[in-house]
This record gives C-alpha cells, structure tokens and sequence, in this order.
C-alpha cells in the first residue's frame, strides 16, 4: 500500500530516474490494487472494467510530474470514455473520476451536464473538483464550487470534469493501510452512481 516515502519518486529531477521509480516503486502498488478496485467498480451483468496503467510514453525529456492508473470500460484505451483515476501528485493521492476533453463531444451530446448536479451535491465533505486534470489544484465540491464547474465545463471547450477525493501527504492514512485501501474503495463506490448516469447517457 502507498506510504509517505512513495512521494520521494518525484524529487527525482532525471526523466529516467524518476520513470524508474515509478516502475519499480509505484506501477506494482497499482497493479496490486487493481482487481480489488475492479471488483468494487464492477456491477452485475455490466460492461467490464480494465486497468490502465500510465506509462509516459510522450516523455522524452522532462520527468513526470503525476502518475496514475485508470480504469475504464474500453480494454485498449481509457481518455476517450468517462472513468475513474487512482494517483499521485508530488503532495497527494488522488481518487477522482475524469470526463476528459477527449471524451467531452460525446458525453455533451448525449446529455446535459448539469443533470449530474443533484449526485455531485450529494457527495460526502471532504470532496474537490475541479476543471483541468492536468493541474494538481482542485476546490473543495462545495455547492458553489459544484455549479461553478458545471458552468465552465458547459461553456469552454476545453474545460474537463474532475471530482472526487485526494489524501494529503502527511496523512495518518498512509500509516494505516487497511484504513486507507478502504478510503480508496468508498471513494469509488461513492463517485460510481456519477459514472453511471454519466454512461447510461452516452
């Protein structure tokens, strides 16, 4: 399970020592994860879910900065189709689930975003949004927040959806692994319903 010293990969300033890192140090915990999470995601008679691990391929030259894996119902690919991410930044775990501007055309024109509102105010405290999956910043899914979001995303091209919860570093759940693999789960357990309007609409 993930501890605080995961984090020191990234203090690695080298694109090949801090991929190294990631492959022996992380990719593994991911990997471990990975059907115990799919079986949480997976629903009776329901499409199935694959993991996709990140592997940096468009990294040539700077190291980085995340590293995550996915899970999807596609088996080849996962940025295209709404699904859900488990992660590290430099400061936190994250446990979000993305519509990506690859998949926003299609998720848009099957059904208007803001239906979602009523599942996202639903969520727990202690969750974050946030229009760009790219940066580690995010806000707190505060009913503002929440609606502010859904407006940036219906009116910019480019604006994502992102929500879900992050573990700081520092955290006493990184000295509970028990207590943490089950934050991981309810977590997604939490954001699936989101999910699957999402994809009942698609």
């Amino acid at each position: 399970m993930f501890t605080n010293q995961d984090f020191e990969i990234f203090n690695d300033p080298t694109l090949a020592g801090r991929m190294q890192l990631i492959k022996t140090v992380i990719d593994p915990k991911f990997e471990q994860l990975a059907p115990l999470i799919i079986d949480h995601l997976q629903q009776p008679n329901g499409a199935l879910f694959y993991a996709h691990v990140a592997k940096h391929l468009r990294r040539h030259k700077n190291p980085p900065v995340d590293t995550w894996v996915a899970f999807s119902q596609n088996k080849r690919s996962y940025k295209a189709w709404p699904h859900f991410e488990l992660g590290l930044w430099p400061d936190r775990l994250f446990i979000y689930f993305d519509i990506l501007d690859e998949c926003k055309p299609s998720v848009q024109a099957k059904m208007a975003i803001k239906d979602l509102t009523p599942k996202l105010m639903a969520l727990p405290a202690g969750y974050v949004i946030s229009n760009n999956h790219g940066e580690a910043k995010t806000m707190p899914a505060t009913p503002a927040n929440i609606t502010a979001a859904i407006q940036k995303f219906d009116q910019y091209k480019h604006s994502e959806l992102v929500v879900g919860r992050s573990v700081q570093v520092g955290d006493p759940l990184f000295d509970n692994p028990a207590e943490l693999t089950a934050t991981i789960l309810a977590t997604f357990e939490q954001l699936l319903p989101i999910y699957d309007q999402v994809m009942n609409n698609r």
